[in-house]
């Protein structure tokens, strides 16, 4: 039985909708959210400073003893997990993969559209994946989408900016959401094309394997334990 905290991080609001799926696959679990206000948005930043601010929010954690952790961040994920994992042997480490794959299994005869940060575009980790859909993943890099969604009161006054971002992708048979901002616009996407197209996350894929992990490793909490969230966030 361990009642240590699960620490999950994001650089902002975008890693909430991981923790949902976590929270809600793991009732009985205990977690600490960081949101990295200090260094949002990730998605524009060098690869050296995406790495320093990860290993300092996965330090953070580890500091509040958390027995775990959930990279809640595509971007993050793709430049600095390996980093951590050297850096905190020992403490488990579940990363947020943008949901290539499974959105390439299911396409039919169309291609799929990925919206990620432009971090992310440029990893090789993710280029790697995106090499082997032989071109039916076509990648749309959004350099302003994280902060506008992270800065906005009204989500709903995005509608217009997401409108024109996927009128190029019309045609598109499936979108990657490869952002965890971009799940709070899941449904303007849906509306886009008429609620015709299916929209793949990595969140519950993330929430499966951090499960699966608790059990291999004999960290879970007890099931009868009534699980908690606290919720903290770096400062500029």
């Amino acid at each position: 039985m361990d009642f240590r905290p699960v620490g999950v991080f994001d650089s902002g609001i975008g890693g909430l909708s991981v923790l949902r799926e976590c929270a809600a696959r793991l009732a009985h679990e205990n977690f600490v959210y960081l949101a990295d206000k200090a260094n949002m948005p990730y998605g524009t930043k060098s690869e050296a400073d995406i790495k320093a601010a990860a290993l300092n929010c996965a330090d953070i954690l580890v500091g509040m003893n958390c027995k775990a952790i959930v990279i809640a961040c595509n971007t993050a994920t793709e430049t600095a997990i390996d980093y951590i994992r050297d850096m905190f042997k020992g403490v488990p480490v579940v990363g947020l993969e943008p949901a290539v794959k499974p959105c390439l299994r299911e396409l039919e005869s169309g291609y799929g559209v990925a919206l990620v940060t432009e971090a992310t575009s440029r990893s090789e980790r993710f280029k790697k994946l995106v090499k082997e859909s032989g071109g039916r993943i076509v990648v749309a890099p959004q350099p302003r989408l994280a902060k506008l969604i992270e800065e906005s009161d009204d989500k709903s006054a995005l509608r217009p900016y997401v409108e024109k971002m996927l009128e190029p992708y019309r045609d598109a048979e499936a979108v990657a959401l490869g952002c965890s901002h971009y799940s709070f616009i899941s449904d303007m996407i849906k509306d886009f094309y008429g609620g015709k197209i299916k929209i793949y996350d990595g969140a519950s894929g993330a929430a499966a394997r951090l499960a699966y992990i608790l059990q291999a490793t004999d960290c879970a909490a007890p099931s009868e334990n009534n699980g908690s969230v606290r919720f903290y966030s770096t400062t500029k």
